[in-house]
């Protein structure tokens, strides 16, 4: 065997070492999952009303779900306004949701829309699937000719709804009605030419959003991890793939772990300053993170001399049976 053969070779060792190394890393921990109704709530979600799933649960803030009856499940958004989960689909992270007090209107036929949709910090965004309708309730002063919708009407005041933006010009609304709520409802179901009539089923069928990651939680994901929240402790978790829970990653919980040299591997724990320095800034000749820094660097040359060792002799040995 040549001597590039053999560099190759020994590259393809390491290689194969770190990479079976990084396995440990790479393979997502297993959060609970669970289902109610026709919903199956797998990460970034997780079930409320657990033992103590509402203080110490692996999922996204502001993701938990409530299952009403074991039949029907239940997002509540900033200002606790409270959506039916119609579906959710993972491969695309979208959430299809319906307006709870809509679909518990004392008057199904002519439901009232109570309040606008509020997302807050989530890392949730209105899908381009939906469209805005704008909802204009008692209005005392209203141009004539514009349809309006009888059963929300209350003595000689009138309720509206448009598509948003599409409002009668030269009128303004806001000021002539007592309340405005835009309400998001899928484009596909939208017959604008029928909205008087055709907003209730069009309220109904719910409106799409997407989902995207957390911001605080890209360094656990990127470890491998799955994020999490400590209410108690108002602190991040990291549920690691070997049962652990960690306060930020899950980057070693590999076969560097009883040596804590995977942050050296993969350049996250770079090389202290070799000196310290006083109160004063006088340079003292002694760094404790330096000398960490060394004692896992001089580790890991230990474990890479073995591994070129381990080699070598395989290749000698190979040498040596072929009598080369």
């Amino acid at each position: 065997m040549s001597q590039v053969q053999l560099v190759n070779y020994y590259f393809f060792i390491l290689s194969l070492f770190f990479f079976i190394n990084s396995l440990g890393t790479n393979s997502g921990p297993t959060c609970p999952w669970r289902s109610c109704g026709n919903v199956n709530i797998l990460y970034p979600f997780w079930l409320r009303n657990e033992t103590t799933s509402d203080l110490h649960y692996c999922g996204y803030r502001g993701f938990g779900l409530t299952c009403l009856n074991d039949e029907e499940t239940v997002l509540a958004l900033p200002g606790d306004h409270r959506y039916y989960v119609k579906a959710i689909d993972y491969p695309n992270y979208t959430l299809t949701l319906v307006d709870f007090d809509a679909r518990h209107a004392t008057n199904q036929s002519c439901p009232r829309a109570r309040h606008n949709v509020t997302l807050g910090e989530l890392p949730l965004k209105f899908s381009v699937l939906d469209l805005n309708l704008s909802f204009y309730f008692n209005c005392t002063t209203y141009p004539p000719y514009v349809p309006y919708i009888e059963c929300l009407g209350f003595d000689a005041n009138r309720s509206y709804v448009f598509v948003e933006g599409n409002e009668t010009e030269g009128f303004d609304w806001s000021e002539n009605c007592e309340d405005k709520v835009v309400v998001a409802v899928m484009k596909a179901e939208i017959n604008i030419g029928n909205l008087i009539s055709g907003f209730v089923s069009e309220m109904n069928d719910g409106f799409v959003l997407d989902w995207g990651k957390a911001k605080d939680c890209s360094t656990c994901e990127n470890s491998g991890g799955n994020c999490g929240y400590d209410d108690t402790a108002k602190e991040f978790l990291c549920f690691c793939n070997d049962g652990s829970t960690r306060s930020n990653s899950c980057k070693d919980t590999s076969t560097f772990k009883a040596y804590k040299l995977l942050d050296v591997v993969d350049g996250s724990y770079t090389c202290p300053e070799m000196y310290t320095r006083d109160s004063n800034g006088v340079r003292i000749p002694f760094s404790i993170p330096s000398s960490l820094w060394d004692t896992k660097d001089q580790a890991l040359i230990s474990m890479i001399s073995a591994t070129v060792s381990f080699t070598l002799a395989l290749v000698i040995g190979q040498k040596s049976a072929k009598g080369v």
